[in-house]
């Protein structure tokens, strides 16, 4: 009976010692599996991380691609613009009278106008920015005063510019007339001497 026990008992170690390595091999695996999967989800957080990366590098110079094309544009249509005005200014200047003061000063505004649409045209927009940051590198104080200067005027254009449309259309409504019956339909505009307009 002592010999059933022993060999009962002797099984039982050797179970118990079974199943202590299979648990240990179990855990083992267990542990090679978690960290293989820890590297894999490294490995696809890394990936994503640098797919996104370049793609937000890929869209900021995409964006800024956009940016200096459209500022090139509004560039040209600007220098377009101002050698109209100039243009035009210089159509008043030729009708005036030859000794008239004002025939000078339309004369070199007309010049300036020209000067600058043709500045716009060679340099472009990267040609101004330069030209602006080396102006505020060499005359800072001078900078800043042009930059409120200009700020100020531009707000108050745009204060007149709102005031004229709100009282042009106040003016309307009140005298019971709509801006489109104010002229006959047959009345040519009004015309300055000595200027055929566009």
């Amino acid at each position: 009976m002592s010999e059933m026990a022993n060999e009962s008992t002797g099984r039982a170690q050797q179970a118990g010692r079974t199943a202590k390595q299979e648990a240990s091999a179990t855990a083992g695996q267990a542990r090679e599996g978690a960290s293989q999967v820890m590297g894999t989800a490294t490995d696809q957080v890394k990936a994503v991380t640098g797919e996104a990366r370049a793609q937000a590098g890929a869209m900021a110079g995409d964006l800024r691609t956009r940016v200096t094309e459209e500022a090139e544009s509004q560039t040209r249509r600007g220098a377009r613009v101002m050698r109209q005005w100039a243009d035009d200014l210089s159509g008043l200047a030729d009708s005036a009278d030859a000794d008239s003061p004002a025939r000078s000063l339309v004369t070199q505004a007309a010049d300036r106008g020209h000067r600058a649409a043709d500045y716009l045209d060679s340099r472009g927009v990267g040609g101004l920015v330069g030209d602006l940051q080396d102006f505020a590198r060499r005359r800072p104080g001078a900078f800043l005063g042009g930059a409120v200067v200009a700020g100020f005027a531009v707000g108050r254009l745009a204060k007149a510019g709102s005031k004229a449309d709100g009282s042009g259309s106040g003016r309307s409504a009140r005298s019971g007339t709509s801006a489109s019956h104010a002229l006959p339909e047959d009345a040519a505009p009004p015309q300055l001497p000595g200027y055929e307009g566009a």
